[in-house]
């Protein structure tokens, strides 16, 4: 065989009956059991506590294809882990919503047991690349938020349609140049200011008539 020669696996005139077919062939079947990382449509929302992440009933939106090209719709996947954007006890709490669109994340065994216990586990059947153990990461393709919290050239942005609320067991310290209001604002506590408070300050110079008195003390 000349050196040049190509190898007869790379031929391109192997038929289906060759060896490179049949292992081709062989190959394919292989991936096409893997269950791929695709984007899903949360169809409901199971939360619990804010101890522990809730889960989501997804549907994946990529649909499969037959050897004729007839679409055939995914079954829905249930109990899937959603992320929580968390470190220790900190977290950033978001539930996802149904219609969400995000993206699953297949795990390479079957992950139950380690889902069940949240912790080290072996996997709980043979079951490997499957589309039941996976993870919902969201959301991408979404509309645009109502309520937000942007980064922006010139600072940090909140918007929200509804109320804020900050529940701090210690104490609350702003830095800034300047606080600017447009709304009351009413405190059940004190206000100081220069070391002066609203409350408890007393005015000298107090005289009956039409005089005025003395700044507060």
């Amino acid at each position: 065989m000349p050196a040049t020669a190509t190898p007869y696996l790379l031929r391109s005139n192997a038929g289906k009956n060759s060896l490179k077919g049949a292992l081709d062939s062989l190959i394919a079947s292989h991936i096409n059991q893997i269950g791929p990382s695709m984007l899903v449509q949360v169809e409901t929302v199971t939360t619990e506590a804010a101890a522990i992440t809730g889960k989501v009933t997804v549907r994946p939106m990529v649909q499969q294809q037959d050897a004729l090209s007839r679409t055939l719709p995914h079954d829905l996947i249930h109990n899937v882990p959603y992320l929580r954007l968390q470190g220790g006890r900190s977290a950033f709490i978001i539930d996802p919503k149904p219609g969400d669109i995000g993206f699953i994340i297949i795990s390479g065994r079957d992950h139950t047991h380690a889902i069940t216990t949240r912790q080290p586990s072996p996997p709980a059947s043979f079951r490997q690349f499957s589309m039941q153990d996976c993870v919902y990461v969201g959301g991408f393709l979404n509309e645009g938020p109502d309520q937000f919290i942007q980064a922006t050239d010139q600072g940090w942005r909140i918007v929200t349609p509804g109320s804020v609320t900050i529940d701090a067991q210690g104490p609350l310290t702003l830095k800034a140049s300047r606080i600017e209001a447009t709304c009351d604002i009413v405190t059940s506590g004190d206000v100081q200011a220069g070391g002066i408070s609203l409350k408890q300050h007393t005015h000298g110079g107090v005289q009956t008539g039409p005089g005025t008195s003395a700044p507060p003390q």
